[in-house]
């Protein structure tokens, strides 16, 4: 089965992100209002710029921990599959079958338990 969310590749790309409006933005732009030295609309300006700049890298960053739960939840809903179907020899494409337990290719239709862990098989259940 397809996974539908795997935050692998876009977790860093999401981190980046969130690194610059929260940390490089506003780091620049407060330097710009020191070395401006003065008060007034430009400094006002840089200053909204930067609440906004943290208000853009928050609402990224709940997003992401958003994903991050749903992908979790989802995690565990294929693990608990998994977990139940453990027991079960799955069918190759050259004819055998692979051990959940241990990742041995080589158990025949056949049989009952796999050779290398021990470990006795279940009749394959309907879903």
């Amino acid at each position: 089965m397809r996974r539908l969310l795997n935050l692998n590749q876009p977790g860093t790309m999401f981190l980046k992100v969130i690194g610059f409006f929260v940390v490089l933005l506003p780091a620049v732009l407060y330097s710009i209002v020191l070395v401006w030295n003065g008060a007034g609309t430009v400094t006002d300006l840089l200053m909204s710029m930067i609440k906004t700049s943290f208000v853009v890298g928050a609402f990224v960053f709940i997003i992401f921990l958003v994903l991050i739960v749903v992908e979790q939840i989802q995690d565990h809903y294929y693990d608990v599959r998994y977990q139940k179907q453990r027991s079960q020899k799955v069918l190759l494409a050259d004819g055998f079958y692979e051990c959940q337990y241990c990742g041995n290719q080589k158990v025949r239709e056949n049989d009952k338990s796999c050779h290398v862990c021990g470990k006795e098989f279940q009749l394959e259940r309907s879903e």
